[in-house]
């Protein structure tokens, strides 16, 4: 959630909300055009830092939300795509910059975008997470989103967080969000790069998520999460055309991702994990990856030949083209041994290749698969670079002495037969049609929220929040938290935390960590950014499923940061609630009904309906 460069994948619209935030500079406004250097259409092509303007300016970018259909790993089926284009365009600002982004829905379904990584800081509601900072953005509108990363720099992306629609493309780069970058000119490393990529890797399945999202929460089903059918390196990748359904249309020589770099320059590469289960150790054959950037954090540089790189995590590292002229495989390799299956799982049966490939071509070398060998090196699986190696670069102390204590306890459990993952015994329930970030601006107190909001309050003034994330069983789960970077106190086996084996001296920093199975992971961040803030397992299939819990941060100080108008204004109105002006309300006016009948459309299944629990379709993220 920090960020150096920023990369966002956006375009153009006409209209902007009238509701910036106060006190940010716009002395400057600008359009980012395909024809703009600072607007990179092609994830393919290398660019350079963003020209350092003499203060921060507004850059306004349009995502155009549609579906089409595309084969990233040779088989045909839909996808959601922004601008044409899976992976989407790379959004780009330097830091400071005001970001203007128009989200113009044509998917015929609702949708909300989330800026992964931004602090949103005085913007909790640009945040874009149904049912925790915003009302669902309806198709054929358009919605601005109009924010600022203020002091962040670094390497971002921006992805759907309604529904499992991003497992089905809707996902990109921005130097700063997927594949969003924020540049910053006085980043310590500018001078040991010359130019810069964006490469993102994912699990990617050939059957729509929403099916695959019902089959996993069908009353009974006893397997696991879905098996991909293949893994795509910057949305390009290759599935075993001899196991597609008879019908379908599929290229068995699909192209595979090419990045062309010139011998003897020193390239940055801003890798982003956008799966929605499958972790990657990525390398290059013959070219050590040298880390500098972690999550919007500089650290101290470490060079590695591979590194481990899971769902929603983000690494820059540097690569010296300095080897002869010639091609070499670009690795991502899916962990098998992170990816559970029995045989009732679904996709059982899956001819994924495990071993994604890619290729780094130096200009002149032939058009050619590469002949070069692995790294011997080993590196553990299910894990994260290990944390010792990630000091930050300045450093900064952990915080000390936490005034707030929460525990996150992971678990499964079965309601009306119907799988679930529960955070302290609940599954997650949004409130699509009244978010809480709405409810604290009106009449509710936190305490009034119900206990399927998963809701964790505090509202220490310059306070430390300590969360203990206890995991109680076998699977590996990348954790996200939105709002801050968190420093990792410690990490152990069991169910217990041992404050012996914390780290009170110099703990790595990110905003995405991996919780091992059977054990316990501690972080601690400052209270500094009130907010509606959602914390969660970034595997999508247990979102679905409910393992999603919200920070409520300095509630008292929420109300000094009213929602913009045309924020409120994409909500349904309860048939009673006409603010006192029943003309506008009867021009505007989307009523509770309307907007819960959308989902009776026989189109739509509907999800998670049982007993105990009726959701309507689609999580929080």
């Amino acid at each position: 959630m920090r960020i150096t460069s920023i990369i966002v994948l956006f375009s153009l619209y006409s209209t902007i909300i009238n509701a910036a935030p106060t006190a940010v500079p716009t002395l400057e406004k600008r359009q980012e055009t395909e024809q703009d250097p600072g607007f990179n259409t092609n994830i393919f092509d290398s660019f350079k830092p963003l020209e350092v303007t003499a203060s921060p300016i507004t850059r306004e970018y349009t995502l155009k939300l549609a579906k089409a259909e595309l084969a990233p790993d040779g088989f045909s089926r839909i996808v959601l795509i922004s601008n044409g284009r899976y992976p989407g365009p790379m959004i780009r600002a330097n830091k400071g910059d005001q970001i203007v982004i128009h989200v113009k829905n044509n998917l015929n379904d609702f949708t909300t975008i989330h800026w992964h990584g931004i602090f949103q800081k005085g913007t909790t509601f640009y945040d874009g997470v149904a049912g925790l900072t915003q009302c669902l953005i309806p198709t054929g509108t358009t919605f601005t989103y109009n924010f600022t990363g203020g002091e962040q720099y670094g390497t971002y992306w921006w992805h759907s967080n309604f529904g499992s629609q991003y497992v089905d493309g809707l996902a990109g780069p921005l130097m700063h969000v997927i594949v969003y970058t924020i540049h910053d000119p006085k980043d310590p490393y500018l001078n040991d790069y010359d130019e810069e990529f964006v490469m993102t890797l994912s699990d990617w399945h050939h059957v729509y998520s929403e099916k695959l999202v019902k089959i996993r929460m069908t009353p009974g089903y006893k397997g696991f999460n879905p098996v991909p059918n293949s893994g795509l390196i910057s949305g390009r990748g290759r599935c075993d055309c001899s196991k597609a359904p008879q019908g379908s249309k599929c290229v068995p020589d699909n192209p595979l991702a090419v990045y062309v770099v010139e011998k003897g320059k020193r390239y940055r590469f801003r890798i982003i994990n956008i799966g929605a289960e499958a972790p990657f150790t990525f390398s290059i054959d013959q070219h050590p990856l040298r880390i500098i950037e972690v999550e919007g954090e500089n650290v101290k540089p470490v060079t590695l030949n591979k590194i481990n790189i899971a769902v929603g995590q983000r690494y820059s590292v540097i690569v010296n083209a300095d080897k002869e002229v010639n091609n070499f495989w670009i690795r991502a390799t899916i962990v098998k041994q992170c990816i559970h299956v029995s045989p009732e799982t679904i996709n059982v049966n899956s001819s994924l290749n495990y071993m994604v490939t890619g290729t780094l071509r130096y200009n002149g070398a032939p058009d050619a698969y590469p002949t070069t060998q692995e790294w011997e090196e080993k590196v553990l699986n299910c894990r994260d670079v290990d944390h010792n190696l990630l000091k930050l670069n300045p450093p900064r102390p952990p915080p000390a002495n936490p005034t707030d204590n929460f525990t996150f306890r992971i678990t499964f459990d079965d309601f009306d037969s119907v799988g679930h993952a529960l955070v302290n015994g609940f599954p997650f329930k949004p409130e699509l049609e009244d978010p809480t970030v709405n409810k604290m601006m009106y009449d509710t107190t936190p305490s009034m929220l119900k206990q399927n909001q998963n809701a964790f309050v505090y509202d220490t003034q310059n306070g430390v929040v300590e969360i203990s994330i206890i995991n109680e069983n076998m699977a590996t789960h990348p954790f996200h938290f939105h709002g801050h970077n968190f420093f990792i106190m410690g990490q152990g086996p069991g169910k217990t935390p041992d404050p012996t084996q914390f780290n009170l001296v110099d703990p790595a920093v990110r905003d995405t960590v991996t919780v091992a199975g059977y054990s316990w992971t501690v972080i601690r961040y400052f209270i500094d950014n009130p907010g509606i803030w959602a914390f969660y397992s970034h595997i999508e299939w247990l979102i679905e499923m409910g393992m999603v819990g919200q920070l409520i941060e300095r509630p008292s100080e929420l109300k000094n940061n009213p929602i913009p108008p045309k924020v409120k204004g994409i909500c349904p109105l309860d048939n009673d609630d006409d603010d006192g002006d029943n003309n506008n309300n009867t021009a505007k006016k989307r009523s509770l009904k309307v907007y819960k009948k959308y989902y009776k459309r026989s189109d739509i299944p509907n999800i998670s309906r049982h007993v105990r629990y009726k959701f309507m379709r689609g999580s929080a993220y």
